[in-house]
């Protein structure tokens, strides 16, 4: 169960993103880079620093699409470990991707168009971050 958003997550929905969670990721070049994971027309409109293990989730929005994007980015890609990153529309949806990575864990984009989203991540079994409604509009 997601820590940060565990009273929005549901166990079928949780057991298919793990399993998606063991696939490799992509080169960290590329990962070090979170508007190149969201995509085309993402920036980055906020952030937060994990300290303690080294990395960051990063809120982005694409005012083409109307759409946020969160990613969490381990500081120096190595042996997999657990993260995640997640986003939560007020009144509506919530997507998260969660697993075992050496990378970096998202991106997970949706709308939130006139509403608040709350977005936040986790690195390993320890250090994990929510925000509160923020963003909106």
């Amino acid at each position: 169960m997601h820590r940060w958003q565990a009273r929005t997550a549901t166990l079928a929905a949780t057991a298919g993103v793990i399993a998606l969670g063991t696939l490799a990721a992509p080169a960290y070049a590329a990962a070090a880079d979170p508007s190149g994971l969201c995509g085309s027309g993402y920036s980055v409109i906020d952030s937060h620093k994990f300290q303690s293990v080294g990395g960051t989730v990063y809120l982005l929005y694409s005012g083409s699409t109307g759409k946020n994007c969160v990613v969490t980015i381990r500081n120096t890609a190595g042996k997999a470990a657990y993260m995640e990153a997640g986003l939560q529309v007020q009144g509506g949806a919530t997507q998260y991707d969660s697993g075992s990575y050496t990378a970096y864990a998202g991106p997970v984009r949706l709308a939130a168009g006139g509403k608040c989203v709350k977005w936040g991540g986790m690195l390993g079994s320890d250090e994990s971050w929510t925000s509160g409604w923020s963003h909106c509009g």
